[in-house]
């Protein structure tokens, strides 16, 4: 142990004693002493009359948690017949009778807002706007988990059978009309995850 960590009593003495000389022999020690107690007792005048106690302003500077975004995930894919499996392929109808793709998603943000876009064949040098786009609002009451349901009906183009490349994009914030990559540029901060699958457009089953 160091003399800070436990100190010696014989220092503390001769402390105590060069302290009582100081004051004893300076009379600056009498105009200081004088000037705190100028100060500091209407200090405690103050806080007696109010019933409390004089607390000095901290000095430090706050640092509250403003909180970490995290990104949000995909936990299931399905439509009204089955589940998507990467990376398929995965068979939906064309036109009307394609039904609903629904999902389940998990954003430990519980008041964010996801957005779900659909791209078929996109690329950053040639980029398809999604086809299919839909919306997560936070639930009610919160959780962090959520499902979301999406019109299948624009997935499969007028013609062709594919299999096409098929992207599922869920973004934490709304993406925006212009920037890089086009169609799915987001503002500052913003965090997104994907999923790919080869997409098979069927004609409806009679």
């Amino acid at each position: 142990m160091t003399q800070m960590s436990e100190p010696d009593g014989t220092t503390h003495l001769e402390n105590a004693r060069n302290r009582a000389e100081s004051q004893g022999r300076l009379p600056l020690a009498h105009r200081v002493h004088d000037a705190w107690g100028v100060v500091y007792r209407p200090l405690l005048l103050v806080s007696a009359l109010l019933g409390g106690c004089v607390i000095p302003p901290s000095l430090s500077v706050g640092s509250e948690d403003a909180g970490v975004n995290s990104p949000p995930a995909i936990l299931a894919v399905r439509t009204d017949q089955a589940e998507f499996v990467e990376p398929g392929p995965v068979l939906v109808d064309r036109g009307t009778t394609a039904g609903t793709i629904s999902m389940t998603l998990l954003d430990t943000d519980l008041a964010d807002t996801l957005y779900v876009r659909m791209f078929l064949d996109y690329t950053v040098t040639a980029p398809n706007p999604a086809r299919v786009t839909c919306t997560a609002p936070p639930p009610m009451p919160a959780s962090p988990q959520r499902t979301v349901s999406c019109d299948a009906g624009p997935l499969c183009p007028p013609t062709g059978s594919g299999p096409f490349n098929m992207t599922v994009v869920v973004f934490d914030r709304e993406p925006l009309e212009s920037g890089t990559p086009a169609y799915q540029a987001m503002p500052p901060g913003g965090l997104k995850t994907s999923l790919f699958y080869f997409l098979k457009c069927q004609e409806p089953t009679q």
